[in-house]
């Protein structure tokens, strides 16, 4: 299995067999996802002795968080799932995070831009993680007052990094910011549930979760 995400600035990639996680590599590359993507890929392959031809499914961070990142991941996983005739899954990229996170119940903020933040929020249970808030986008002083219904929710995520002040009166905890990106032996793991769970996704419908529009028009656009 082949996992991946691009949707923060920090790149990952997994490969796991047979449950097992056979080689995970991470790299900091701000907005140069499309450049430096598929040589995670192959690096990764080749240090989990995988084949591209060996994998059985693909797995990808759907966002939200970067549209550019997103897209680009989302994009190359397709394409290598077109190319190899593989199923394909799609992870909730903050949800991704939210499995690493060392917490029964937190709260995922992701810097969205244009003064907002991604956020959503979930619960550990014996069945894995539950939804307490679906994704959203809204203005750091309105994701705090959600966060506010939630008494002693842990909290993580660049969006906390950026508007410190607006979640600093929150009751729980302020995680460190090493469990601000997603892993993906955890877009592995969430992937594989959910493929056992419900199958692939459709290929061609298959699309990153924005939450709000893209910046990007088509030339002519209004």
């Amino acid at each position: 299995m082949l996992a991946l995400d691009t949707s923060t600035n920090l790149g990952t990639v997994a490969v796991t067999a047979d449950g097992e996680l056979r080689a995970e590599l991470a790299a900091r590359v701000e907005a140069r996802h499309g450049e430096s993507l598929l040589a995670l890929i192959g690096d990764a392959l080749a240090r989990g002795r995988v084949a591209k031809e060996q994998l059985d499914l693909i797995a990808v961070g759907v966002g939200p968080g970067s549209f550019t990142g997103t897209r680009v991941g989302v994009a190359t996983a397709k394409g290598l799932a077109l190319a190899l005739a593989r199923p394909i899954v799609g992870v909730v990229s903050l949800r991704a995070i939210a499995a690493g996170a060392p917490a029964e119940r937190v709260a995922v903020l992701a810097d969205a831009h244009k003064g907002e933040v991604f956020v959503a929020a979930y619960r550990r249970t014996a069945d894995g993680l539950v939804t307490e808030l679906a994704p959203d986008h809204l203005p750091p002083a309105d994701a705090a007052r959600r966060l506010s219904e939630r008494p002693g929710i842990a909290r993580c995520g660049s969006g906390l990094r950026r508007y410190p002040d607006a979640f600093a009166g929150l009751d729980g905890d302020a995680l460190p910011p090493v469990f601000d990106a997603p892993r993906a032996a955890l877009v592995a793991a969430l992937g594989e549930a959910r493929f056992t769970q419900s199958g692939p996704d459709d290929l061609a419908l298959l699309e990153p979760l924005y939450v709000r529009p893209s910046d990007a028009k088509l030339p002519g656009g209004s």
